[in-house]
């Protein structure tokens, strides 16, 4: 994978990576993927709060919550008295991230892109800011080759299998994932097709969808654990992907965060597959 150099924008002062400042003592981060990083990097130590979508690893439940990624509170994070935010583009809304920069907070914000390539450029660029670039090489270097590995693998099938995607969010919710998203690049990922065809982005599920999608394994992420219940759900329960046990319900951070768990992500959905010789049992 060709890399580019690391990437961010510093609000307030519109500059690139490269920028010579002192490293934070009073972190804040506001994205699952980044906390992620910032723990393997091993410099949890510098987090003094995190964001509502930051709940791995485990001991991110000691630490204050500022809200949710897309509506973070000007107050409450300048609360803490961070000298460093780091967050993504997702993060909202743009005129609280300015006051934080105004009020003397470096607020760096890293581009959101679901590809291989940017998963390892924000563990990059999370290492540049906090200043352990030798770490983040190394810890690039584990991720990559994992990634390569698994691909290494999906590679040597003689066939696409099809996945269907659910996403089971907030207000019990249930999408189907079609493309442009997160989910549909993660199983691209591992040379899979995403069985919700002629869907774009995040939809309501559509029962009628769900029969007609074929699929040859069903993933549910969900945002909390038993988010979906599949006794409201019949259409699921009746296609044949689920009834074999071709199916992974797992945490939407691990599969759709794109951060250092990107590998283990990848997996998990191709051992939900079936073998070759299912697929042709299955074929109409």
């Amino acid at each position: 994978m060709r890399l580019r150099w690391p990437l961010f924008i510093l609000i307030g002062l519109s500059l690139a990576s490269g920028s010579v400042f002192a490293e934070p003592s009073r972190l804040v981060t506001a994205d699952g993927a980044i906390t992620e990083i910032v723990y393997r990097l091993g410099q949890e130590s510098r987090l003094v709060g995190v964001d509502t979508t930051s709940g791995y690893p485990q001991q991110t439940a000691e630490l204050p919550k500022v809200g949710y990624l897309r509506a973070l509170p000007f107050e409450g994070v300048l609360a803490l008295k961070p000298d460093m935010l780091i967050t993504s583009e997702q993060a909202a809304p743009a005129r609280n991230l300015e006051r934080l920069a105004r009020a003397g907070v470096r607020v760096a914000q890293l581009p959101s892109r679901w590809t291989a390539e940017a998963a390892l450029e924000r563990i990059l660029s999370v290492g540049e800011l906090l200043g352990a670039a030798e770490e983040a090489q190394a810890l690039v270097a584990g991720v990559e080759a994992d990634i390569r590995r698994i691909q290494q693998n999906t590679g040597n099938r003689d066939y696409q299998p099809r996945i269907l995607f659910i996403l089971a969010a907030g207000n019990h919710s249930v999408m189907l994932a079609g493309s442009e998203t997160a989910a549909n690049a993660l199983v691209e990922l591992i040379g899979a097709e995403n069985a919700a065809q002629g869907i774009k982005g995040y939809k309501p599920a559509n029962r009628e969808a769900i029969l007609a999608s074929r699929p040859d394994a069903v993933v549910i992420a969900e945002s909390t654990p038993g988010q979906f219940d599949i006794a409201g759900w019949p259409e699921v329960e009746r296609l044949e992907a689920w009834q074999s046990g071709h199916r992974l319900v797992a945490d939407s951070m691990f599969l759709l965060g794109f951060g250092p768990r990107l590998p283990e992500a990848m997996a998990a959905l191709n051992d939900a597959l079936p073998g070759q010789r299912e697929i042709a049992a299955n074929d109409p």
